[in-house]
């Protein structure tokens, strides 16, 4: 499993147009009942848009203790016309695995078993957690992703390996104070699985199956990927909606994300979690446990939509002011999502087997708008509004803690804040002195550090809170006029570019391990771990980039296993690079573009994908018609920083 898949791809997969808005919510709610939500489904994938889109899905509605609907839509097999049987049709549920993680040790907490508030070493002997914070790391941590490690997001080995194994070899550094900041955190999960694994003396796997499953009745459902499940898995589609590889686990139980199910079996933990935590006569929770889960007990602003253990606010926009819990999986093919309105004892479940577009999105918020349609009045803004001076000390680039690729860049002017990003320009009005609101009321916030200084914001990029940079110090030779100084020194705030006080040499050409290990870092994933792969990488301080890009297959080398970390890159070469992460990493499609010649047929799809994108700075000019991007010639420091940049602004 490529965990570039899960971080940048899943990010995408979030909200991103009002594409498939559908019929609009009625000035006053709809009767939620079994008719109407039976028609509700219907209609709602009977919409053109939504079936461009679709390969198959698995919608579940239940309310009042009462399962509304559970049906399947389109197919499991395309090729086959297999039909989604919601009560057979076995989906991967990648991150919505987390609740039934977190519930494990709400289970333990209850039993006495463990403490969310003790460090979570007390619970794992034989094990060190290498902790530079200096301050304790609790469960409460790990199931609200505030772990402070320095990457939650762990190169799998390629074999899948046993869950204390996996643990062992892969435990990320604490370098951030643990509560401090929410950053989206797989490993944290994984190692709740290996302490219930380590207190309960059961395989995980084993005791998912004994204390939640078979109470529940979930009798389709497992976080063990074998033959068994295999034969009963929906097929997965990426966003070509061409079959691709179902992925095994790594590890094999995978605690984050590794659980399969029906909409059946969804149904009955929906009910349970609604019901107080019983079913029928089995209970799997007390009340107390699941109100701390569903509670937001990490937000940037009480008024901003945060997190509670395990559960997210990924739609927020479409909350229309109900109290609403929810939890999002998604890895390639599959993605899902689970909403609880609590106070409306209601429950949605959506799984679906396709990369293409992102049905939850519109799915929600058609469900809202028939049923639970906005009633409050629009938020108001500080009067008289803030002026440009008293914004000015939120005016900067934030960087995104999970992805440094994702930034937003804030500008302060008169009344309110200009935001952009890689969904397009936002403006932000003050609602209160760390709250603002978008045109859409979207909420925004902001925290402050200890000295009163703003340090993180949080608005609409979901998985993290993003981080203000400092304004980076000037090189001698790249003056605020220089024609690619903003290229430049936003790489270098976002650490891809050394900082220096002394020269850049903009004109110098950049070689091939320079350039990767500008590039590589900013993907968000970890640094590998296994030698050099080629022979001339050893001991080049680029040496652990280039071997990360090889394992995701962002580069292949030259023959007879070298790399020449120090040769100069060609512009064809550094369009290759960028074009696989690309592919590799957001599921981009081929661009086709009018390229002047020549350029090697090996990186035609590269050129004319970085062409096509305009992913270029002055260097390359039109002419003819076509653009001469000059692919074989080398590429100098200034032109890199610019494609790596406009790569970074025009990831959507």
């Amino acid at each position: 499993m490529r965990k570039i898949m899960l971080v940048v791809m899943a990010f995408l997969m979030f909200p991103l147009s009002a594409f498939a808005a559908g019929p609009q919510g009625s000035p006053s709610a709809v009767t939620l009942n079994m008719e109407d939500a039976k028609r509700f489904g219907a209609d709602f994938f009977k919409q053109q848009e939504i079936q461009e889109q679709l390969a198959g899905a698995v919608l579940v509605i239940v309310k009042d203790g009462k399962i509304l609907l559970n049906q399947g839509y389109g197919y499991a097999n395309v090729a086959a016309k297999q039909p989604v049987d919601a009560e057979k049709t076995l989906f991967r549920l990648a991150s919505v695995s987390k609740l039934f993680t977190a519930a494990g040790v709400m289970q333990l907490s209850e039993s006495g078993k463990v403490d969310l508030d003790t460090d979570v070493q007390r619970y794992l002997p034989g094990l060190h957690i290498n902790n530079t914070s200096g301050l304790p790391l609790t469960l409460k941590h790990l199931m609200t992703h505030t772990t402070g490690f320095d990457n939650g997001d762990v190169l799998e080995s390629g074999t899948p390996s046993t869950l204390e194994k996996f643990v062992k070899e892969k435990m990320p550094t604490i370098v951030r104070k643990p509560g401090e900041v929410y950053r989206y955190d797989n490993f944290g999960f994984t190692l709740q699985g290996y302490i219930i694994q380590q207190v309960s003396r059961m395989p995980f796997e084993n005791y998912m199956a004994e204390k939640l499953f078979k109470p529940l009745g979930m009798s389709n459902t497992s976080f063990i990927f074998d033959d068994k499940v295999i034969k009963r898995m929906a097929t997965p589609y990426d966003n070509q909606l061409q079959p691709t590889e179902q992925i095994p686990n790594d590890p094999v139980s995978a605690p984050e994300g590794g659980m399969t199910s029906t909409g059946k079996d969804m149904a009955q933990f929906m009910l349970a979690m609604l019901n107080s935590g019983k079913k029928g006569e089995n209970r799997i929770l007390q009340p107390e446990s699941i109100q701390a889960m569903e509670h937001s007990s990490v937000a940037i602003h009480p008024k901003v939509p945060g997190n509670g253990y395990a559960f997210e606010s990924t739609y927020s926009q479409d909350y229309n002011g109900y109290k609403v819990a929810e939890k999002g999986g998604d890895l390639s093919g599959f993605h899902s999502n689970l909403w609880l309105l609590p106070e409306q004892n209601t429950g949605i479940f959506l799984a679906l087997n396709s990369d293409k577009g992102n049905l939850r999105q519109p799915l929600f918020h058609q469900f809202m708008s028939r049923y639970f349609p906005k009633a409050s009045k629009a938020p108001a803004s500080i009067e008289p509004a803030a002026t440009q001076e008293q914004l000015q000390r939120f005016a900067g680039l934030y960087r995104h803690l999970r992805t440094p690729a994702l930034t937003s860049e804030i500008t302060a002017i008169d009344g309110a804040l200009l935001v952009k990003d890689v969904f397009g320009e936002h403006k932000l009005r003050q609602n209160e002195e760390l709250l603002f609101y978008d045109e859409e009321d979207k909420p925004a916030g902001f925290k402050l550090d200890a000295d009163g200084k703003v340090l993180y914001f949080y608005y609409n990029q979901p998985d993290s809170w993003l981080e203000k940079l400092p304004e980076p110090q000037h090189f001698s030779d790249v003056g605020s006029d220089h024609p690619y100084a903003k290229y430049i020194y936003n790489l270098v705030q976002l650490g891809a570019i050394p900082e220096s006080t002394g020269s850049f040499q903009p004109d110098r050409p950049v070689t091939r391990g320079q350039f990767i290990a500008q590039l590589i870092p900013l993907a968000g994933f970890q640094s590998s771990t296994r030698p050099s792969a080629f022979k001339d990488t050893k001991g080049s301080p680029y040496e652990t980039a280039i071997q990360t890009a090889l394992d995701y297959g962002v580069v292949q080398g030259l023959p007879g296993s070298y790399f020449g970390p120090d040769l100069p890159l060609t512009r064809e070469q550094a369009a290759t690079f960028v074009w696989r992460i690309a592919h590799i990493g957001l599921g981009a499609a081929p661009v086709k573009a009018a390229v002047q010649k020549p350029f090697s047929d090996w990186a035609a799809e590269g050129v004319q994908y970085v062409v096509g994108r305009g992913l270029y700075g002055p260097d390359a000019e039109l002419s003819d018609g076509k653009v001469n991007y000059r692919a074989q010639d080398p590429m100098l420091n200034q032109e890199a920083a610019a494609l790596i940049y406009r790569l970074l602004q025009n990831l959507l």
